[in-house]
């Protein structure tokens, strides 16, 4: 069976409406163990993006032998670093990073395939101009302004000298601690 999830309704979340909407009748476990997260998290994020700025660097760097981790342990570490040197020595966000994005063509595409997918496949539930333009707004909010269709451009962050210099300084401080 198919079910179709009203996208105009916020009265939750779209993914709280497919784990516990969209699923029902496989089982009540999934639904229950998300609201479950989410009770429990103080800010329950489905973009992980603030995580994974850090980590990629984390790795990016290493892959570019600009500093090492011998553990995972020591890994985390560094990405705790790296976030720290972001937030509170530049004073920027995981968004201030340069980033590679969706191209505005292949956004617009996807616009018009979602429109077209609420206009043909949800047909039973009415579809207004209003609502088409939400969704144009929205799509142009998340994904242009909040950067939801953009990653962390690695490279481009590892080749900025605030950057170079962290590493360096990073590989001192290592260096120094194993003497």
């Amino acid at each position: 069976d198919v079910i179709a999830l009203d996208y105009e309704d916020k009265s939750t979340t779209l993914v709280e409406k497919f784990f516990c909407d969209g699923l029902k009748g496989l089982t009540s476990r999934t639904c229950d163990e998300y609201l479950r997260q989410k009770a429990n998290t103080e800010v329950y994020r489905t973009n992980g993006r603030k995580v994974m700025s850090y980590k990629n660097i984390a790795y990016g760097a290493h892959m570019l032998a600009l500093t090492s981790y011998r553990s995972l342990s020591h890994y985390e570490e560094v990405v705790v670093k790296i976030q720290n040197h972001q937030e509170k020595t530049l004073g920027r966000t995981p968004l201030d990073f340069p980033m590679n994005c969706v191209s505005d063509e292949l956004l617009t595409d996807l616009i018009e395939v979602t429109i077209d997918h609420r206009r043909n496949i949800l047909s039973d539930i009415p579809f207004t101009e209003d609502a088409e333009k939400q969704i144009r707004e929205e799509y142009c909010t998340k994904m242009k302004d909040e950067k939801k269709s953009c990653d962390t451009d690695v490279a481009a962050v590892l080749a900025l000298p605030e950057w170079s210099e962290f590493f360096d300084n990073l590989n001192k401080e290592s260096f120094e601690a194993n003497e």
